[in-house]
């Protein structure tokens, strides 16, 4: 039985239309802009670089130990490594907003979400969003912009619970939220690591798109990580979501 679908964001619901190392130089520089129109005096190039440079290291280190130190936090500490003096919050969440509607321009829905996630719903199975992202704020504007709010309750993002994907605990909000058994849940995402190898230990059904299946974080999981199937778009995903539900049906 099936009673229950998580679904991952980007990448599974969405796509990126842009070259990520540009976008990114771009949405820095928007961050550092809003800060200056807000008083703060920075230090260029030394801001620029520190700033790179920390969310370098926050990458590399959530990647490995799965807890979500968030953008704000990062942005709090470059300003104080940078020796500057503290920041108002407002002032901080304004700029982060600054930098992540630049990467928002270039998340983009794939053309069939919409009716896939209809012919789900129409299932009467529930649906979740469970994302790895470093800002709430950031998902949660971008899923009321994609017009998806309504399909998913809960939502979890990893910068709200202070964990990622595949760690255990990442699920647990949705599995207290539906009080639904994880062998009655299907995951379903692009991510082997991130994912379905979580879903897995915990018992889920699971459903890999491929559509980063070539991505470095890909990689090193392809023959550790053997999903229950796998589909090449979220239309495909949805089929056979609906083709498992008749099944148990019958």
């Amino acid at each position: 039985m099936i009673r229950g679908v998580i679904l991952d964001y980007g990448s599974t619901l969405i796509t990126f239309d842009g070259d990520i190392a540009e976008v990114r130089g771009r949405a820095h520089r928007a961050l550092r802009e809003a800060l200056r129109r807000d008083g703060v005096a920075l230090r260029e190039p030394s801001f620029r670089d520190r700033l790179a440079r920390k969310f370098d290291e926050y990458d590399r280190k959530r990647a490995v130990d799965h807890l979500e130190t968030t953008a704000f936090a990062v942005l709090v500490a470059t300003v104080q490594e940078e020796g500057l003096p503290p920041q108002p919050v407002e002032v901080l969440r304004s700029a982060l907003r600054s930098m992540y509607e630049v990467y928002e321009a270039h998340w983009k829905l794939f053309p069939e979400t919409p009716a896939a996630l209809e012919k789900i719903r129409a299932t009467g199975l529930r649906m979740a969003m469970l994302s790895n992202a470093s800002d709430d704020d950031n998902v949660r504007r971008m899923l009321a912009g994609h017009r998806l709010e309504s399909f998913f309750d809960p939502v979890v993002v990893s910068a709200a619970i202070g964990i990622r994907k595949p760690d255990q605990r990442a699920f647990q909000p949705i599995l207290a939220a539906w009080e639904i058994p994880a062998r009655q849940i299907v995951m379903v995402g692009d991510q082997l690591g991130a994912d379905i190898l979580g879903a897995k230990k915990l018992g889920m059904r699971t459903i890999w798109l491929t559509t980063e299946e070539g991505s470095p974080s890909n990689r090193p999981f392809r023959r550790k990580v053997s999903p229950d199937a796998q589909v090449k778009t979220i239309g495909e995903a949805a089929a056979l979501l609906v083709h498992w539900k008749n099944q148990a049906a019958t």
